[in-house]
C-alpha cells in the first residue's frame, strides 16, 4: 500500500519533472557556487574557476594555525606599512601578494575593535603595537559589554556571558573561503527546494479528487485507515528524499572542487561576538537541517490543506508564501513584535540570524532563537499529521 502511494508520486509526469529542476538545479547552483570565487595572484592578475577557490585557499592558509598576539602585530604592521607606501590605493599585485592571505584575520581585527559599530577599514590604521598584541583582552573586554547591552534581564545578560566563555582563545584559523561561497547558496537553494516538495506533497492527498475515484478510495476496506497513514508517510518520505538528495549533489559537487579547509575554524573569525559557538562544518550543517526543518513543515501544511480543501490549487504556493513572501511581511515588523522573530522564514535566513544577540526568556529560562525556531517548526510538521489524518479520513462522513 505504501509502495503504491510511492508510485503514485513518481508516475505524475509534471512531479518526475521538478524532481529532474531540483537535481539540476543543484548542479546550477554549485556552477554558481564555483564560479564566484574570486583569487588575485602575485603579479595581480585575477583568476576565476575551478582552480580558484583552491588557490585562495593555500594562499591564506599560509596563515593556518593558532591567531597569537605576534601575528596581529605583524599583520597591523603589514597592513600600515603597505597602506603608507601606497597612498592612492594599495595596486593589485600587492594585494595578490600578502594582503589577500590575511584578509579574513584583519577582518576579525577590525571587527574585535570595532566592537558592534559599523565597519571601517580605518581603525586598522590607527592600531599600535601594543594595541594589536592586546587584541584578546580587547576581545574580552568588549563581550561583557555586548552581553551588558543585549541582556534585559540578569539571567540573560549571564546567560551571554557564558556562552562568549565557550570561545577558545588564541582563536585557531584556516582558510574557509568554501564555506563562506556556499552560505548564500545552500540557503537559495533550500527554499527551491522547499516549494518543489510543497508542489509535490500537495498533489498526495488531492490525486483521488482530482481523478474522481474518491468513492472508490473511501469505500476500500483500509481507505479511512492505512491508506491515509500511508500516503502520509509516503509525504514524509518524498520530502526527505528531495531534501537530502538535493542537498547531497549541492553539497558534494560545490565542496568537491573548492575543498573543505577551514572545516574546523570557529565561526567567530568571521563574527567575533556571535553567540552561535561553532565551526564552520557545524554552521553548514545547521543550515542543512534547518532547511530540512523548514521543507518538512512546507510538505505538512501543504498536505493539510490540500486534504481539507481536495485541491492542490492552494496548497502548492503554501511554501512559496511562507519562504518567499513572509520574509518582506517579518522585517517590516520584527522589531515591533516578538512573533515575527518565530516566522518559518527564520530557518533559510540562518546567515542573518546567527549575528544576532536574539535571545528570550519565559520565567527564569533563557534560549535562543534559532533552536527555538527548530523545535517549534519540528514539533509543528509532526503534530500536523494526525490533522491531516483526521480531516482526510472522515471526508463524507456525517457529523454525530
Amino acid at each position: 500500500m505504501f509502495r503504491c502511494e510511492w508510485k503514485k508520486i513518481l508516475s505524475k509526469k509534471i512531479n518526475r519533472i521538478m524532481i529532474c529542476a531540483a537535481a539540476v538545479l543543484a548542479v546550477v547552483f554549485s556552477c554558481f557556487a564555483i564560479g564566484s570565487v574570486r583569487y588575485v595572484d602575485k603579479n595581480g592578475a585575477l583568476h576565476t574557476g575551478i582552480a580558484a577557490a583552491r588557490k585562495l585557499s593555500a594562499d591564506r592558509n599560509r596563515w593556518e594555525g593558532d591567531l597569537t598576539a605576534e601575528k596581529f602585530a605583524e599583520i597591523v604592521k603589514s597592513k600600515q606599512k603597505l597602506a603608507k607606501k601606497n597612498p592612492q590605493g594599495i595596486p593589485d599585485d600587492a594585494y595578490g601578494k600578502m594582503i589577500q592571505s590575511y584578509g579574513d584575520i584583519e577582518s576579525f581585527v577590525i571587527n574585535v575593535v570595532l566592537n558592534d559599530a559599523e565597519y571601517n577599514e580605518n581603525v586598522l590604521y590607527q592600531m599600535t603595537e601594543k594595541q594589536s598584541k592586546e587584541l584578546y583582552a580587547t576581545y574580552k573586554e568588549n563581550m561583557q559589554k555586548m552581553a551588558g547591552e543585549y541582556g534585559e534581564t540578569p539571567e540573560q545578560v549571564e546567560f551571554l556571558k557564558k556562552q562568549y566563555r565557550k570561545i577558545k582563545m588564541p582563536l585557531s584559523y584556516q582558510a574557509k573561503d568554501s564555506w563562506d561561497t556556499m552560505e548564500t547558496y545552500v540557503e537559495t537553494y533550500g527554499i527551491v527546494l522547499a516549494v518543489i516538495i510543497g508542489f509535490l506533497a500537495s498533489g498526495i492527498f488531492a490525486e483521488e479528487f482530482r481523478t474522481k475515484a474518491d468513492s472508490v478510495f473511501f469505500a476500500a476496506k483500509y481507505g479511512r485507515s492505512k491508506a491515509v497513514k500511508n500516503k502520509a508517510a509516503a509525504g514524509m518520505l518524498m520530502t526527505t528524499a528531495v531534501y537530502w538528495g538535493g542537498m547531497a549533489i549541492l553539497t558534494l559537487v560545490s565542496l568537491g572542487v573548492m575543498g573543505v579547509s577551514g572545516f574546523r575554524t570557529l565561526y567567530q573569525i568571521d563574527q567575533p561576538y556571535s553567540m552561535y559557538v561553532m565551526t564552520y562544518g557545524q554552521y553548514y550543517l545547521l543550515m542543512l537541517v534547518c532547511g530540512y526543518i523548514a521543507s518538512l513543515f512546507a510538505a505538512s501544511l501543504s498536505m493539510l490543506v490540500s486534504a481539507k480543501m481536495h485541491s492542490r490549487n492552494i496548497a502548492a504556493g503554501i511554501p512559496f508564501f511562507l519562504y518567499c513572501l513572509m520574509p518582506f511581511i517579518g522585517r517590516m515588523f520584527s522589531s515591533v513584535t516578538v512573533v515575527f522573530r518565530l516566522v518559518p522564514d527564520v530557518l533559510f535566513n540562518i546567515m542573518a540570524n546567527v549575528k544576532n544577540l536574539t535571545v528570550f526568556q519565559i520565567g527564569s529560562i533563557v534560549f535562543r532563537q534559532i533552536p527555538a525556531v527548530m523545535l517549534l517548526y519540528t514539533v509543528l510538521s509532526v503534530l500536523l499529521l494526525p490533522l491531516v489524518y483526521r480531516s482526510y479520513c472522515r471526508y463524507g462522513l456525517r457529523p454525530r
